[in-house]
C-alpha cells in the first residue's frame, strides 16, 4: 500500500479520545461501517481538496508506517489545508460567514437540510471559538475538531428522507447519543481517489 493511501486510511480510522464506557461496542454493532444517512458534508469540493490535501501531506511523511502521533499531526494538518485552500479558516480561525455560505450553496438543492445545517455550522462554531486555544503544534485542530462535530450533529439531525431506518443504523444513532465523541461512519473517499498521483482531469 502506497504511503498517501495508507496515512488516508489511518487518519478515517482514528477516532477523538472517548470514555471507557464507550470504547467497547456493544451487542449487535455492525462489522462494516454502515451508510445510514446521505450526508451532504463534506461537500464534494472538500472531498476534491481532501485528495489533494493528503497527497501533499502524506508525501511529507519519513516513515513507511505512520506512528500514532505522526497520523494526529497529518490528520490535523490535511484538514487544516482543505480548509485553508476553500476559504473557511484566516490563519486559524473558522471563517463562519464563509463556512455558511458554501455550506448552504452546497445544500441549495436539498431543502430537507437546510435547517440541519444551519443549525450544525452554529453550534460547532460556537463550540469552537468557546474552548481553550490548543497548545502551539504545527497545524490547529479547529478544522478536524468542526468537521467532527458537523459531522455529528448532521447525522444526528438526518432528515427522515435521507435516514435508513434499520437495526444497525438506530444502533448507531444511539450510541452516539450515549457517546459524544463516536463519529459518524465516514463517507467513501472521493471518487477516482487512489492516493497518488495527479488528480483526474
Amino acid at each position: 500500500m502506497n504511503r498517501p493511501l495508507l496515512l488516508l486510511t489511518a487518519v478515517l480510522t482514528v477516532g477523538s479520545g472517548q470514555q471507557e464506557d464507550c470504547k467497547t461496542a456493544p451487542a449487535g454493532w455492525p462489522r462494516r461501517p454502515p451508510q445510514c444517512c446521505y450526508l451532504p458534508f463534506p461537500l464534494e469540493g472538500m472531498k476534491k481538496e481532501f485528495g489533494s490535501c493528503i497527497r501533499q501531506i502524506g508525501n511529507r511523511q519519513s516513515s513507511a508506517v505512520p506512528t500514532a502521533q505522526a497520523v494526529r499531526d497529518a490528520r490535523l494538518c490535511i484538514e487544516e489545508c482543505v480548509y485553508k485552500g476553500l476559504g473557511f479558516m484566516d490563519e486559524h480561525k473558522l471563517n463562519k460567514d464563509q463556512l455558511l455560505e458554501q455550506l448552504k450553496k452546497g445544500i441549495a438543492d436539498k431543502k430537507d437540510w437546510t435547517k440541519p445545517m444551519e443549525g450544525a455550522v452554529k453550534k460547532c462554531h460556537e463550540t469552537i471559538t468557546k474552548r481553550e486555544t490548543p497548545q502551539e503544534a504545527a497545524c490547529q485542530d479547529s478544522a478536524h475538531e468542526f468537521t467532527h462535530c458537523v459531522m455529528r450533529e448532521l447525522f444526528l439531525n438526518c432528515p427522515a428522507s435521507e435516514w435508513s431506518n434499520n437495526d444497525e443504523c438506530n444502533l448507531v444513532k444511539s450510541r452516539m447519543q450515549a457517546c459524544p465523541n463516536i463519529p459518524p461512519p465516514p463517507p467513501p473517499p472521493p471518487q477516482g481517489f487512489r492516493g497518488q498521483g495527479p488528480p483526474p482531469q
